[in-house]
């Protein structure tokens, strides 16, 4: 069912941006983690509907309890007269004593505001789970996307995970991504994911990263909601440190 609600995406950018500014200060003697990266992922669509995907992205550790990303991307369709539109997104992420993250985000898309409040709980030495819920949020309707997964860990970077995701926007498609990641103690790695979804129709991915250049392809037969395939290939840079480098 839908449920009517309506918030501007300029007063919830700004309503996340202040709470952002709010955060408490890192302390003097809190170390201080930093990311900043880039992408540019080219779509290419069986309908002819490609875009230019532009992402510039930084993630930030406040202290050992609090955390937050901000995120800038930009779609730009190769066809005239498109959508093209900005996607700016912000979350905060907060830790428990057990190193669990809850996390509170939002997104404006075309024409609508995503938002998606998760948590990743330590429920093991090796195991996390994993629960969220995004409502998509237009001006006179909202939908909300569910999912459930786990993580196995070992080594410092190398993990196993797998989630189920229902989108009630493809009449009700459910997705079960499954990843397993490979990485040295310096985080340089290699992913490879497995997609099967409802309709009988399936996904995958490879992506990597060596001192901080990502590059990836991924391939999806009805991705997400929709009933296009399509190509998707990446690459990128990101830096990380901590402070007083």
């Amino acid at each position: 069912m839908k449920t009517r609600f309506r918030l501007p995406s300029r007063r919830a950018a700004v309503l996340a941006f202040a709470l952002v500014l709010a955060l408490p200060a890192p302390s003097a003697v809190a170390e201080t983690r930093q990311r900043l990266g880039g992408m540019f992922r080219y779509w290419e669509a069986e309908n002819g509907s490609d875009l230019r995907d532009y992402i510039v992205y930084w993630t930030r550790d406040l202290n050992s309890l609090w955390g937050f990303h901000a995120q800038y991307e930009y779609w730009d369709f190769v066809a005239p007269q498109s959508h093209d539109h900005a996607r700016p997104e912000i979350g905060i992420h907060l830790r428990d004593f057990r190193r669990s993250v809850y996390t509170a985000q939002w997104r404006h898309e075309y024409k609508r505001n995503r938002y998606l409040i998760g948590t990743d709980q330590v429920v093991g030495d090796h195991w996390v789970a994993r629960a969220e819920i995004s409502p998509i949020v237009w001006p006179d309707s909202t939908e909300t996307v569910f999912g459930v997964g786990a993580d196995y860990y070992w080594g410092s970077y190398n993990f196993a995970s797998t989630t189920v995701i229902r989108d009630p926007r493809g009449e009700d498609f459910v997705s079960f991504p499954m990843r397993v990641r490979l990485a040295t103690e310096s985080d340089d790695w290699v992913q490879v994911t497995v997609a099967p979804a409802t309709h009988r129709t399936l996904g995958w991915a490879l992506d990597g990263k060596y001192r901080g250049f990502r590059a990836g392809i991924e391939r999806n037969s009805r991705y997400d909601f929709t009933t296009e395939d399509n190509v998707i290939l990446t690459i990128g840079y990101e830096r990380q440190w901590s402070r007083g480098e």
